[in-house]
């Protein structure tokens, strides 16, 4: 909620295309849908144990980073207008929701330990 709120905020300040690309909106989306779905795989896999407390946050970072970049690839290729732009915002977004969903991990492997 605080990226997308930024993000707005920045749309109202600044020209917003100098900082957000034609697609952010749906570069947003398509990021929080495949971190979301990324971090209950893991989590459930954090809960299981032995083994798949090891591979679950792995693959679901895996997955999630092949699927957001074929995703911002498409979108490269068929608006190829601003690149640059839509490269920037795409990483950008994708290392905010990658360091949210590692430390929400880490705070629950964390616990795990505690009990």
């Amino acid at each position: 909620m605080l990226v997308a709120l930024l993000a707005v905020g920045l749309q109202h300040v600044v020209d917003p295309t100098i900082i957000l690309s034609p697609h952010f909106w749906l570069l947003f989306t398509v990021v929080f849908i495949l971190t979301l779905v990324a971090y209950v795989l893991s989590d459930l896999g954090i809960r299981k144990g032995e083994e798949l407390s090891v591979y679950g946050p792995i693959a679901g970072l895996f997955v999630k980073l092949l699927a957001c970049l074929a995703v911002v690839a498409i979108l490269i290729i068929k608006f190829p207008e601003n690149k640059v732009l839509t490269a920037l915002n795409f990483f950008s977004l994708y290392f905010l929701f990658t360091v949210f969903e590692v430390i929400c991990l880490l705070r629950n492997l964390r616990d795990q330990k505690k009990s």
